[in-house]
């Protein structure tokens, strides 16, 4: 066999299963992204390495928010500069789905699950602490409808630069990667697959033992393009952000200012987020029913973050001071296994309107896990759905041990030790790959 594992997709669980067998000193892996690393949905995110203080609504989801704050804490040591703390404001409206009482209780249990992490526990604020620390809500609602608020802490990223780093320290411990190369056809064969990647200069043929199916949203299309019958169904759940200016701001500056999570009426949750020298507001989860590389976010999905604008932020000329728009799409595995025992050439040619990808939810799309889910559709072929991108060091850890117990080859995981980041070395050989950081000494 030419490879042990091979990868399909350059997202951040792609490139952080990468890393993890590196570490473990597995040889013979290798990663193939069809456009350019983190070009997807891991350069497009909220920007948050965070538990998800939501998820507490839903006790089956108590333990992905235990692991995701673990992972926070971990990843503000060994990424120093890269991912910060970032503090929030929670203001508490009349009228509010969850009352002060709730948020207090989540809070609490947040701060409990997260341990000694190293950030200040949360607390209760004042209207005047409010205003002060978030300049840029609309203060008469301040005045005359909130009833509480709260200031607590997560953690912001540089989301592309993490998935970069990855993969460049897994290249560091003998790994390999190839951006611009598609995996075309995959054939089982004894003790492994046949594997042909086109790329623009060529196409070739390896065989590996196992490959890894990392894709995201394109998982599925992946698998019917090779002949396969996925056994998830997934929603693709649109992410729209809207980036201002800093002008749109009268009062306060960015780096002055915490960021705010929002409750909206329909119980869904909106951030305001200071961003370099400008505003990141967002997301929406609307479900996308159109190919996710052929994405424009929706006219609807800006009007709502528009309208949760005009109803709570303080912002000049808000319209004249967008300063861009852009779209994440998250794969949202769903319950309901798939049972088919021929594979219709339709699905193929049209997948995003086979029944492996679904454009309707009975239920409310924030009500569903955020858990990473792994499925094995033929022996060998493992596929990554879902996940948050907080979670992804731990997913790739819980992956590797699998792959290196099946390979028979390999030691215990190194990503939590900071040598394996090479980051000093990497500032120094490669300081392209920092190049959204403001401030490299900081890292």
């Amino acid at each position: 066999m030419d490879l042990n594992v091979l990868i399909v997709g350059g997202g951040i669980h792609g490139v952080g299963l990468l890393h993890d067998l590196a570490t473990r000193k597995i040889h013979g892996i290798h990663l193939v992204e069809k456009n350019k690393i983190a070009s997807g949905t891991s350069s497009r995110s909220t920007k948050l390495v965070h538990g998800g203080l939501r998820y507490l609504e839903h006790i089956n989801q108590w333990s992905l928010v235990k692991e995701a704050l673990k992972e926070r804490s971990l990843l503000l040591k060994l990424l120093n500069g890269v991912v910060k703390p970032l503090p929030f404001v929670l203001p508490n409206f009349h009228g509010d789905k969850r009352p002060p009482w709730m948020i207090r209780l989540g809070l609490f249990f947040y701060d409990l699950l997260a341990g000694d992490c190293g950030l200040p526990a949360a607390t209760k604020i004042s209207k005047d602490e409010i205003i002060h620390y978030a300049p840029y809500l609309n203060t008469k609602k301040i005045e005359s409808e909130m009833i509480s608020a709260f200031l607590y802490y997560d953690a912001q990223m540089l989301d592309d630069v993490i998935a970069k780093l990855v993969v460049e320290a897994s290249v560091k411990l003998g790994a390999s990667y190839e951006e611009n190369s598609e995996v075309t056809q995959v054939n089982k064969i004894e003790g492994g697959f046949r594997v042909t990647i086109k790329s623009s200069n060529q196409e070739r043929t390896l065989t590996t033992k196992y490959i890894i199916n990392a894709a995201g949203a394109w998982c599925n299309e992946n698998l019917l393009k090779w002949g396969m019958i996925p056994n998830i169904p997934c929603l693709l759940n649109l992410g729209t952000h809207i980036i201002f200016r800093p002008e749109a701001v009268k009062n306060g500056t960015v780096e002055n200012s915490f960021a705010t999570l929002i409750q909206e009426p329909d119980g869904r949750i909106v951030f305001f987020i200071p961003w370099f020298d400008k505003w990141l507001f967002g997301t929406t989860e609307s479900i996308l029913t159109s190919r996710p590389s052929q994405i424009k976010y929706p006219e609807e999905d800006k009007q709502y973050l528009m309208h949760t604008a005009t109803e709570v932020l303080n912002l000049t000329d808000a319209e004249q001071n967008i300063s861009e728009i852009f779209c994440g799409v998250r794969c949202m595995p769903l319950n309901n296994k798939t049972k088919f025992s021929k594979l219709n050439s339709n699905w193929i040619d049209n997948p995003y309107e086979s029944p492996f990808y679904l454009n309707k939810l009975d239920k409310n799309i924030s009500g569903l896990s955020r858990e990473t889910v792994i499925d094995e559709p033929i022996s060998g072929l493992f596929c990554i759905y879902g996940g948050k991108y907080t979670t992804y060091r731990a997913v790739g850890e819980k992956i590797g041990s699998l792959l290196s117990k099946k390979l028979k080859m390999g030691t215990l995981s190194g990503t939590h030790i900071k040598e394996n980041w090479f980051i000093q070395e990497l500032i120094n050989e490669k300081p392209e790959i920092f190049k959204t950081s403001s401030d490299l000494r900081q890292i």
